[in-house]
């Protein structure tokens, strides 16, 4: 029934995308859903050629309703515009170059079968990327995609009161894992505090301020270890950003009301969150570092790793990077080890030296453009996406060092979504510059 409702919408993209390309508001909602549904990921999303029992980062062909609306936003636009830009800058480049060692990787693959299901999450990233870039250059809408997010922070959050009630003790709400929650609401959080920052009408001030907090429980209720310890850094950028940049007496007072307003918070959750830590099992810490000096021996024996998504195969006999097991349990056909717990290592284990530095780059290049944006944005209506984005980036980052859950199709599509609306506003800073020197200009005015 799943796929027959799946190609129940996949034959609606085609008429969908020819309605939306002369109507602007279903255009727009498309946009929202692109996003708002993250909420039936799991629901919606169908894996072709699945082998759901193997313990790696992609299981099969994934697609789910979130590529649907946009394949339906770029046909749209394509209709519209007659044309498509591929290649908005040059963060894409240094993608196309972990793609590429990422797919030298495979020679090395015991089953090609597995590599290909990351090259195709790979290859579905980018169709998400280019979609919300020039629905974006199209529109000139940013702040759908915030709300999209929205959308899901609150909904998302009605699932974990839920939950509580039930007596769950680490939330998950929507999402596979509590850790994948715990880094999506840390993006999140760190968009909606920049935005209730930057607020000059007291709804959106409201409204954000509102998501922030729901986002920010929702994170602690998580109880992930990595999201709490990375999310206040992020937050802190963020805040030194928006006082740095766009510096007033309101904005120190709101500083201090979200200060208090943690605090309050952290002293309602605080004996659990200790508890947490503390309960930790010892084995947990043990065998990430097991994990972790499997991924560097791959690293060290393979110059092009050891096969895309084949971590799940290499760490086990007959290959001689299977950590030491100190259960002394033996290991048989069946016998299926764990993901090591961090995506950095993975990716250099699975693709490489270089493939780890092209991946550190990608990333590096997003975040160092928002830094590079926040003097340039300042006083525009879309300064909260170089604010929030400069704090919760190196959330995402960071949390990424102690967990592997980025390579989840959730938290990489708002990731590349994130690196959308950067590059969208540095472009759009560029050419109305351009623009307004060869009319004797000065500063552009930001449309917003």
């Amino acid at each position: 029934m799943k796929y027959v409702l799946f190609m129940i919408a996949l034959s609606g993209v085609v008429p969908a995308a020819f309605l939306a390309a002369y109507n602007r508001k279903l255009m727009r909602l498309i946009a929202f859903m692109m996003l708002a549904t993250v909420l039936v990921f799991n629901q919606t999303a169908i894996n072709f050629m699945s082998h759901e029992t193997y313990r790696g980062t992609s299981r099969g062909m994934e697609i789910s309703a979130i590529h649907l609306c946009a394949f339906s936003l770029l046909l749209a636009i394509l209709i519209r515009k007659g044309r498509l830009k591929l290649v908005p800058d040059a963060g894409i480049w240094v993608f196309l170059v972990y793609f590429l060692l990422s797919l030298l990787s495979i020679v090395n693959s015991a089953n090609v079968l597995f590599s290909f299901f990351e090259v195709w999450k790979m290859v579905m990233l980018y169709v998400v990327f280019i979609a919300a870039w020039n629905y974006m250059d199209l529109t000139g809408d940013v702040e759908v995609f915030l709300y999209g997010m929205a959308a899901v922070v609150f909904l998302n959050f009605g699932v974990v009161v839920w939950g509580y009630f039930r007596q769950v003790y680490q939330a998950s709400g929507v999402f596979p894992h509590q850790n994948s929650m715990g880094m999506y609401m840390a993006l999140a959080g760190n968009l909606f505090l920049a935005c209730f920052f930057s607020a000059k009408d007291h709804f959106r001030r409201g409204f954000f301020a509102i998501a922030f907090v729901v986002a920010s429980v929702s994170l602690v209720r998580t109880f992930s270890r990595g999201a709490i310890a990375c999310y206040p850094i992020g937050c802190g950028l963020t805040m030194i950003a928006s006082l740095m940049y766009e510096f007033d007496r309101r904005k120190v007072m709101l500083i201090a009301g979200v200060g208090c307003a943690a605090l309050v918070g952290s002293l309602l959750f605080v004996n659990r969150v200790i508890e947490r830590f503390e309960t930790a099992p010892e084995r947990s810490a043990s065998t990430r570092v097991e994990l972790a000096a499997s991924a560097l021996k791959m690293m060290n024996d393979k110059v092009l790793g050891v096969g895309l998504n084949n971590w799940g195969i290499k760490i086990n006999p007959p290959y001689p990077y299977a950590r030491e097991r100190n259960d002394k349990s033996e290991f048989n056909d069946e016998a299926k080890d764990g993901i090591v717990e961090t995506v950095y290592l993975l990716v250099g284990a699975e693709c490489g030296y270089g493939g780890l530095l092209a991946l550190l780059v990608w990333f590096g290049y997003y975040w160092t453009l928002a830094l590079r944006m926040l003097k340039k944005m300042k006083y525009t209506p879309w300064f909260f996406i170089v604010a929030g984005a400069f704090g919760g980036l190196p959330a995402n980052y960071l949390q990424s060092v102690l967990e592997w859950v980025l390579k989840q199709q959730i938290n990489f599509i708002q990731l590349v979504v994130i690196f959308a609306m950067l590059s969208f506003v540095s472009y759009q800073y560029k050419k109305e510059r351009a623009q307004l020197r060869s009319q004797g200009g000065g500063a552009p005015p930001l449309r917003g």
